[in-house]
């Protein structure tokens, strides 16, 4: 019979709860551009003026550009953490990166 290896995760609970605020915080942003892109539909879809439009559109589609590269860093930051949550070694190689930077 083999020995069952037991996988215990090298996270704490404290770290665990503080990538759960990091995926609200995300979650927070995505929905403040989905309510930002529906105010643009609702004014499109209302007759707003066009040169108007033209440049609220153009100033959100920067922001959503600069967000979602802030996003998928966050987010690729913490899929590594759980995805490694059961290998110290490469958890705490990925902090040491991070504190390089």
């Amino acid at each position: 019979m083999t020995k069952k290896k037991e996988n215990k995760n090298a996270i704490t609970v404290e770290q665990s709860h503080k990538l759960g605020f990091e995926l609200t915080y995300v979650i927070a942003g995505l929905l403040a551009l989905r309510h930002q892109a529906n105010t643009l539909m609702r004014a499109k879809h209302a007759g707003a003026d066009n040169g108007l439009l033209r440049l609220e559109t153009a100033n959100f589609l920067e922001t959503v550009f600069d967000m979602v590269e802030i996003y998928s860093d966050e987010l690729d930051r913490v899929a590594c953490y759980l995805l490694e949550c059961d290998n110290p070694d490469e958890l705490r190689a990925y902090e040491e990166e991070e504190k390089g930077e």
